[in-house]
């Protein structure tokens, strides 16, 4: 039995291994159907943004809305006032005046109708009933023992007389003598004295009419219903107008439903979770690549995840920036340091999207703000981003930055009190909610002491981690671009004429790429160290021989192709030994692309060489990024237009020139990843012809023509 029990068990058990490795195939076909790179460079990014998001909002709540957030029907936490003015309407006065409005009608009265005829129904069903158990059932027993002891004349007497007394009495309520609602006794008595019966027939009579006859009026409950109504519709809504500083509700004192409806206009934080902000946080992960698809013009799909992580960077530098603020009470904080950091490691186009989507974004998951309050902010976010626009992607050292976003700052403090200005705010807010004006000056102080510090350290922690997310920063661009750089300083004194001709590059790459509307900063760096590799073999390449004795005369042509094609490798070398950053990495092998030496492979077959074309060709790849490719076009027509410099007499040589260069690179599809449109190709060849016109200047020199030819006028 106990064997039967364990093979049960164990074939239970193997059952579940193999269910669980089923489940476990399954997920991990599901995960290949996605590359390893996708997780790398979206996934974990995405899910760190998505940590920080649902971190913001948790600290929200327990630091925030948990502790200063209002509850409706509860004591307030403390004393809210009106930050902006408005109107809104009092429920609870306009409730109370209008249920005092329908507490005015008691109630609406009607005609009995037909009582008169169910009277005499009443005292005909009397007349007739012989069992006394039978009429005990609807009349008093006392009013039926009384009837029975009477004789039959005698009941028949007071029946006939109270039918006439009860006719006396409808005809006079139908004549309007008498307005009442109960039974009128008077009446009654009136008409039953003037019978000639006894004192007790007369009792008798009186009491049986009081069995028989209803009311002569009624009230009518859908008539009070309806003109209770009425007269509640007849109240006016009570509207009532708050400015700028006056109390909502004081400390301790109960929320009713109108002022939970006030402070949530007003952007106060309520006491429980905000979903709202949660699920914003969730859409902005799932939607920024969509949305980056969208503003690069999908050009940032295929190699750029720099982008990818500075756009994240960006966003969490804001969200986590404005937790802070919020926190430390510091309305708008927070903004500075996430424009500034996105100006710095994107493209102005992008970098002024991911500042404003980030901040805009920010401001929602940490206050909630109804729209009054976004328009404010987002008026400030907008202009920021455009200050930065103009004046950050040009920063050229750190003691720049400082200056620059110390009067952005100062801007983001005027801009402040002016937005408010403009939205209905007073200038001076704080006098407004009864502070000292001692008090404005230090908040604007906090505000800025709190963006120069947070900004101080978001752009440290973007040049410390610049290295792993892939990013370029402006700062960066700027140290590698400067002379004193101990690559660049090697160059210049070992192979002088590869380091003037980076120089004639990157002018004449950044001439054009400002007119592309391109990352200047990148292409001038990339312009500077796309050749380091000549510095292995200088006298290999004709900029470095100075008219001195070519090398390659004595060398085969295969062997002068392989020096030349390797100062790719040995460039790239040099860039991982002085650990240039992967954007600038990527100018060195891609601006020549898959090119070939074809005078060398031309010289080997006129030698001949029995050699394949892929042997003079460099290894690339081609270009994957419009600045590569421009550099390629750039570095090409340098050359072409240098060793014709001689024979150019006109432009239109040039312009030759630069329509065969570029036809040339297009034909051997060397710009297919580069993404140029047509435009931009035109663009290019114009921007390019203005560049060289005024490097390369010609001179057509006319023949001096004797006296007679020679008219002056």
């Amino acid at each position: 039995m106990s064997s039967q029990s364990s093979q049960s068990s164990q074939s239970s058990q193997s059952s579940q291994i193999r269910k669980t490795g089923k489940f476990r195939n399954r997920v991990s076909e599901i995960l290949e159907w996605f590359p390893r790179e996708l997780y790398i460079s979206y996934v974990f990014p995405a899910l760190f943004l998505l940590c920080v998001g649902a971190s913001v909002v948790i600290i929200d709540w327990l630091y925030v809305s948990g502790r200063y957030g209002f509850a409706e029907n509860r004591p307030s936490p403390r004393t809210y006032r009106a930050i902006f003015p408005m109107t809104y309407v009092d429920a609870e006065i306009t409730d109370r005046l209008r249920d005092m409005a329908g507490d005015s009608v008691a109630r609406v009265t009607v005609r009995n109708i037909g009582a008169a005829d169910r009277m005499m129904l009443r005292l005909e069903a009397f007349r007739y009933i012989n069992d006394a158990d039978a009429a005990t059932e609807h009349f008093p027993e006392e009013l039926v023992n009384a009837f029975g002891a009477l004789s039959e004349d005698q009941r028949e007497l007071l029946l006939s007389s109270a039918a006439l007394v009860g006719e006396a009495y409808f005809e006079t309520v139908t004549s309007g003598e008498a307005a009442t609602d109960r039974r009128d006794r008077a009446l009654l008595w009136a008409e039953i004295n003037n019978l000639e019966i006894s004192v007790f027939e007369r009792n008798l009579v009186y009491q049986l009419l009081e069995e028989v006859i209803e009311p002569r009026y009624r009230t009518d409950p859908r008539l009070t219903a309806l003109v209770r109504d009425a007269e509640k519709r007849d109240i006016p809504l009570i509207e009532r107008r708050l400015e700028t500083g006056d109390v909502i509700v004081r400390r301790g004192e109960v929320i009713t439903p109108s002022m939970a409806l006030s402070l949530i206009e007003q952007g106060y934080p309520q006491d429980r979770f905000p979903l709202a902000q949660w699920f914003v946080a969730y859409v902005m992960v799932l939607m920024l690549p969509l949305w980056m698809d969208v503003v690069a013009r999908r050009r940032a799909r295929k190699n750029d995840d720099a982008m990818w992580n500075c756009t994240v960077f960006v966003v969490a530098t804001a969200w986590i920036c404005e937790t802070v603020a919020v926190l430390l009470d510091i309305n708008g904080g927070g903004i500075l340091a996430a424009v500034t950091v996105s100006f710095l490691c994107m493209p102005p186009r992008l970098a002024f999207h991911a500042a404003l989507l980030g901040t805009m974004s920010g401001i929602f998951l940490t206050t909630g703000l109804p729209v009054y309050g976004v328009l404010s902010f987002l008026l400030i976010s907008f202009s920021t981003a455009i200050i930065g626009f103009y004046a950050l992607p040009r920063t050229d050292s750190f003691k720049n930055l400082s200056a620059k976003f110390f009067f952005m700052g100062v801007f983001l403090v005027i801009l402040k009190e002016a937005a408010r200005a403009l939205l209905g705010f007073t200038a001076l807010e704080t006098l407004a909610l009864g502070w000292p004006l001692g008090e404005t000056w230090v908040r604007a102080g906090r505000f800025l002491l709190f963006d120069f510090a947070t900004t101080l350290l978001a752009v440290s922690f973007l040049l410390v981690s610049e290295g792993a997310m892939g990013a370029f920063t402006t700062l960066r661009a700027r140290e590698l671009s400067h002379p004193s750089n101990p690559l660049l300083r090697k160059l210049q004194t070992e192979a002088p004429g590869t380091y003037h001709h980076s120089l004639m590059i990157s002018v004449l790459a950044v001439s054009v790429a400002n007119e592309l509307g391109m990352d200047e900063n990148l292409i001038r760096t990339g312009a500077y160290y796309h050749d380091i590799g000549k510095l292995r073999r200088p006298r290999h390449f004709v900029e470095n021989q100075l008219g001195g004795e070519n090398i390659h005369d004595t060398l085969s042509p295969t062997l002068s192709a392989v020096a030349i094609i390797a100062h790719v490798r040995e460039g790239l070398e040099l860039a991982n030994e002085f650990r240039l950053p992967k954007k600038v990495r990527q100018f060195i092998p891609e601006h020549h692309g898959t090119t070939c030496v074809s005078y060398f492979y031309k010289k080997a077959l006129a030698l001949g060489e029995n050699v394949e074309r892929e042997q003079f060709c460099y290894p690339g790849p081609k270009p994957q990024s419009r600045e590569t490719a421009l550099l390629m076009l750039m570095d090409s027509l340098e050359a072409a237009v240098r060793a014709a410099s001689k024979k150019i007499s006109k432009v239109t040589e040039i312009q030759e020139i630069i329509e065969r260069v570029i036809n040339t690179k297009i034909a051997e599809r060397q710009l297919d990843e580069a993404d140029f449109t047509f435009r931009e190709l035109e663009l290019i060849k114009a921007a390019s012809l203005k560049a060289l016109r005024s490097m390369y200047h010609t001179r057509d020199v006319k023949e001096i023509k004797n006296k007679e030819e020679h008219k002056i006028t």
